[in-house]
């Protein structure tokens, strides 16, 4: 063989590997291909290689010329010297530049321009609008817009976006791409999924139908009853609502009265939007007539809803809901317009002149009012139904056949141009005649609402939010600066946080410095920490106007202050003095509800610092979230449904940490106990030092009203309960408090029953406080499995508390009255309690709601009676049910696929229940590998908990007291 030939027809290597010849010929193939450069000895390089590292060279003079790495590849020059001898590691040499953007943000292209003209532009100019705000502070609206999932919340903002930046922002015009803009939708799993998760924020200048001017801070909040806390922030942060309701399916169970019922707990004045007047016409194609009874049907809804609230008692704004207060208008966010009853009128008046009273016009457009064609003139009776009503006569007889001509406009469009021409003088180009029926609709629609007034297509949006929107210099006060952090905005990044706040009073400048107060200060004055106001910005959607300064009544997000604040704080100048600081803001209950959880751990143990600092801005960043670590060690959070769950995870993961590998438990529920009967004996508890006993025993509160009231935080003074619910004088007198835990108010109840012949009560008193701290901490962790106690009435029956101060401190009593609370609660019938879902859900057909039904059956829950009822007007069903949380995994999803797509299913928290069973029954049957029995639940439950949270053992009374009392106990058959 010849010797060059030392490769095979598919290149492989003839011969042994380690051949002595294979091997000199590629030495000598190597050396042929290498260049004089790389031909140098092994001598020469060495050489080379310490002149390199001693930085020395011979110049031509002779003299030693030093050379350093910074002279020779300059100052600015990062240089690495790396040797082939070197340890390998995993990193490498260079580290490359990774960017992380989970938002779409747009950076502002001129952020120093004093008159703040940037891209995208608006048809109006950004400084005159800070101008506005600053010596005009009247014209500021504060408005979240609320309502149920798809209702249209987030497309009405594009069209008020769509209007103000007519310039620089609009919506392509080709039918595949015919798509809702979605501009405050800017998370990426907001694209991906379709729906708005976070409360966005926008600042926009608006003119009503008058051309005056108002500044709008607008925030876009989610429909999904998972992420209610952000429609409570929101509107935490705002003056008034705008209630967005979807006109075909009306007031829902869902979103709609829970954010309905905040807000007239807050008392904000309520507005309302009803959405997609355009179904009515395209979709359920109703005649005239029935779409008003289908309008008239969901206001009458709204409003008994609302006067029917417990809270309606201390609302002080406009409880009827009617176009003729102003305080309803009518949109089609798909088509961009809205209208009310006196923009509509002013549309007759462009058409017919100023002989048209506006006003009394209006007035005469609602009710039961009809229109005289005969006589011209409006009168209150039908006349048998000669006569139509003024609402369908002058508004939708006239939006139909505008709808309807362009619907079945020719390619001529001669019709259409020449209704246009006689009815509002507009002029109908013929390219536009030839577009897709959609954008025909929308650019005639929007030409004729246009001139409804001087805010074009929103000026009726503007009169009502200008007219039923309180006026934020109400509440203000130019003395101090203080504000309210409603809630943190992380950045594209992920890396920090930006403060949503509402300026209550004072003026607000960057580079102040201000004390932050986080939302604990009342409790412990030490949670405080000064900042400095680095960055100052109006929202936008996805850009922010940069601003120097701002006054009250301003919702604004502020940079570099988020250190110590994690659901809400307040900020307050850093000069004010402590004992000044009023208006306070204390966040909601955000948690409450949080009832659905999972254990979390790294794939790899060393990242536990990278996955706890995922938690703390996980934590910033979701209002419900709830993280707690377990004694054993184990980190759980919790979250009020999968949905919300499944966000959270995936910010984990991609968002808050670098493609961080976790290992995720299976899901499970939040559980709590109670007891049902009360205690069978009284036991008494002693001391570790032996100095102290006290005898507590349980009973359950068994009243509702009581529990709500208890969970809602009301204050609750004797003559309340006295009047109320029915207590004695001397009951009510003796509470000497309620529980409130970390996360919500759990409706447990501490009474001193002791008798003055019997108890020293002076000495009881003088340790109160440490009774009460044991209560709680018997309370928050109960002796089944460690869960909260909920609904449980504890009584002190006597005390015998040392004379000397040393023997009764803290670390005696805390932990005895702790165990006397475990005694009375396993002396009392305990019971475990879990969380129930309400099921909520809209069906295309009545099979579809008895297959929710069959679903829910299997699932330990049920349809309430009465509760599958049809949507008027339309082929809709609404089905009420409930299922215990632990059962609901994955019940959206049977849903869609048993129905083939045809039902959509809302679950939110509504109740605690007893489980089925005793958790203290150890002969009740657990089968292995597979379900257990309803009457062995709660036995299950607890045992499964306690194991998974490293709990020795199971409950039982003989764990908290001497096993002489215990068999006692046992033989009398007390227990």
């Amino acid at each position: 063989m010849d010797e060059g030939d030392i490769y095979d027809e598919f290149g492989n290597l003839i011969g042994d590997a380690f051949d002595s010849d294979a091997e000199s010929s590629e030495e000598e193939r190597v050396e042929e291909s290498q260049s004089p450069i790389h031909s140098a000895s092994d001598s020469d390089i060495k050489e080379d290689e310490d002149e390199e590292m001693n930085g020395e060279s011979e110049s031509e003079g002779g003299a030693l010329v030093k050379h350093t790495l910074s002279g020779t590849f300059g100052p600015n020059v990062e240089t690495i010297i790396s040797r082939p001898t070197d340890e390998i590691v995993d990193e490498p040499v260079i580290q490359p530049i990774r960017t992380k953007s989970m938002k779409i943000e747009e950076e502002a292209t001129a952020t120093s321009d004093e008159n703040l003209e940037f891209e995208p532009s608006c048809i109006y100019s950004r400084k005159y609008m800070v101008d506005l705000a600053d010596n005009l502070p009247e014209r500021i609206r504060n408005l979240a817009l609320v309502g149920g999932l798809h209702s249209g919340k987030s497309t009405f903002v594009d069209m008020l976006v769509l209007h103000t930046h007519a310039d620089s922002i609009s919506l392509p015009k080709q039918l595949k791409s015919f798509k809702p803009l979605r501009y405050m939708d800017n998370h990426k799993l907001e694209i991906d999924r379709g729906m708005t998760i976070k409360t966005n924020a926008i600042t926009l200048l608006l003119s009503d139908s008058q051309e005056r001017s108002y500044v709008c801070n607008i925030l876009d909040t989610p429909g999904h009853p998972n992420f209610i806390d952000e429609a409570k922030s929101a509107m935490q942060a705002v003056d008034g609502i705008v209630y967005v309701v979807d006109i075909v399916e009306g007031l829902k169970n869902s979103t709609d009265k829970l954010v309905l019922t905040h807000a007239i707990k807050q008392n904000l004045p309520i507005t309302i939007v009803l959405n997609k007047i355009d179904r009515l016409i395209l979709e359920l194609r109703l005649p005239v007539h029935d779409s008003y009874y289908k309008i008239r049907s969901i206001l009458e809804d709204i409003n008994a809803f609302i006067k029917e609230s417990e809270y309606i008692g201390t609302y002080k704004h406009e409880t009827d809901m009617s176009p003729l207060n102003g305080n309803v208008i009518f949109s089609s966010s798909t088509y961009q317009f809205t209208f009310s009853l006196h923009t509509f009128a002013n549309l007759y008046r462009e058409s017919f002149g100023n002989d048209i009273n506006l006003y009394d016009f209006s007035e005469k457009l609602w009710g039961d009012v009809f229109y005289d064609e005969e006589n011209s003139q409006f009168i209150g009776s039908s006349s048998n139904g000669k006569h139509k009503r003024s609402f369908n006569s002058f508004i939708l007889e006239p939006l139909y056949k505008v709808f309807i001509q362009s619907v079945t406009s020719d390619s001529t469009g001669k019709k259409l141009s020449q209704t246009l021409w006689n009815n509002f003088k507009l002029k109908l180009h013929k390219p536009s005649v030839r577009q897709d029926v959609q954008i025909l609709l929308k650019d005639v629609l929007s030409a004729v609402f246009s001139m409804s007034g001087g805010g074009g297509v929103v000026s009726g949006f503007a009169d009502m939010i200008g007219n039923g929107i309180s006026n934020p210099m109400e509440k203000a006060d130019q003395s101090s600066l203080v504000g309210h952090v409603v809630k943190l905005v992380e950045n594209s990044s992920g890396d920090m946080f930006y403060s949503l706040v509402r300026v209550v009073s004072g003026k607000l400048s960057v580079g102040d410095q201000v004390r932050v107060l986080g939302e604990n200060f009342e409790e412990d004055e030490e949670d405080q920490r000064l900042e400095t106001v680095t960055e100052l910005f109006l929202a936008g959607g996805r850009y922010k106007t940069p601003v120097k300064s701002v006054g009250p009544g301003s919702i604004v997000m502020i940079g570099g202050i988020d250190r110590i604040i994690s659901k809400g704080a307040t900020i307050v100048s850093a000069s004010q003095s402590l004992d000044q600081i009023e208006n306070l803001y204390v966040p909601p209950s955000y948690s409450a509800s949080s009832v659905f959880k999972v254990a979390i751990e790294p794939a790899k143990p060393s990242q536990l610092p990278l996955l706890l600092e995922g938690f703390l801005k996980l934590n910033k960043s979701y209002l419900s979230c709830q993280i707690k670590v377990e004694e054993s060690g184990e980190h759980v959070v919790l979250a009020p449904g999968e949905l919300y769950m499944d966000c959270m995870l995936h910010d984990l993961r991609f968002f808050f940490t670098d493609n961080l590998e976790i290992k995720v438990s299976d899901p499970m529920t939040k559980f709590s106990e109670t007891c049902i009967n009360p205690s069978t004996t009284k036991i008494t508890t002693r001391s570790a030092n032996g100095q102290n006993s006290i005898s507590i025993i349980a009973e359950p509160v068994n009243d509702d009203n009581l529990s709500r009231a208890i969970e809602i935080g009301e204050n609750l003074t004797p003559k309340r309960l006295r009047n109320e619910f029915g207590w004695d004088s001397l009951a009510s007198r003796s509470i000497w408090c309620f529980n409130s835990a970390p996360d919500d108010l759990m409706p447990n109840i501490l009474l001193d029953d002791t008798l003055p012949g019997e108890t020293n009560k002076e000495l009881l008193t003088s340790v109160k406080e440490s009774i009460n701290l044991g209560f709680k901490w018997s309370s928050n962790e109960g002796p089944l499995c460690d869960e909260p106690i909920r609904g449980t009435k504890f009584k002190i029956l006597d005390a015998a508390l040392s004379e000397i101060s040393i023997q009764r401190n803290g670390t005696q009593i805390i932990p005895m009255t702790r165990k006397a609370c475990y005694t009375g609660v396993m002396t009392a019938t305990p019971r475990l309690m879990e969380p129930i879902y309400s099921v909520h859900a809209t069906c295309s057909s009545y099979g579809a709601a008895k297959a929710i039904s069959r679903l829910l059956s299997k699932r330990r829950g049920y349809v309430l009676e009465g509760s599958d009822y049809p949507i008027p007007a339309t082929k809709l069903f609404q089905v009420e049910g409930v299922v215990p949380v632990i059962e609901s995994i994955g019940l959206e999803t049977d849903v869609r696929i048993q129905t083939q797509g045809q039902a959509m299913v809302f679950l939110e928290f509504s109740k605690w229940d007893i489980v089925p069973g005793n958790p203290l029954d150890k002969d009740c049957f657990q089968p292995a590998l597979r379900p257990v029995p309803s009457e062995s639940l709660a036995r299950d439950f607890v045992m499964k908990t306690r194991k998974r949270k490293g709990l020795s053992g199971e409950p039982n009374l003989s764990r908290y007291i001497d096993n002489q009392l215990f068999e006692k106990l046992k033989e009398s058959g007390l227990i």
